[in-house]
């Protein structure tokens, strides 16, 4: 009986397994290009003076499926909330984080259509040097 359980559990593995490479290899097809080109990047404190805001504002609005944030490791990042722009003034939550942030980059993954980003780090301790903007690739190049 569990030699016949074995043999059903093989055949399945082995009748499954082209359909998830199939599925992993389409993934991997996906044009993922830098959609960030022309970014500008802005830097104010925070109102009580402890944190930081930093914003980073494409020329026009771009898909975007991953987020990388950069900074130097010895200064973690600590209570980091990321947001992207909908509209004129109204800011969406994409990442928030209370614990400190130790490996760079930092990768969120969160597919949104924006033409801005702003990182709010609440505490005096870590700076982001840079983030890069990942998307699909669109009809124009913007890389």
């Amino acid at each position: 009986m569990t030699r016949l359980k074995n043999s059903i559990y093989s055949t399945f593995a082995f009748v499954l397994l082209p359909f998830v490479m199939l599925g992993c290899l389409s993934i991997a097809a996906q044009n993922t290009v830098r959609v960030d080109g022309g970014m500008t990047e802005t830097f104010e404190m925070s109102e009580s003076g402890t944190g930081a805001i930093q914003k980073w504002i494409l020329p026009e609005r771009r898909s975007i499926s991953r987020i990388e944030i950069h900074f130097d490791p010895i200064d973690p990042l600590k209570n980091m909330t990321v947001y992207a722009r909908m509209g004129e003034d109204n800011w969406r939550i994409v990442k928030a984080v209370k614990t400190p942030v130790r490996t760079s980059p930092y990768i969120i993954r969160a597919p949104l259509s924006t033409d801005a980003i702003r990182v709010v780090l609440s505490s005096s301790i870590g700076m982001i040097d840079r983030i890069v903007l990942y998307g699909a690739e669109s009809s124009k190049s913007t890389e």
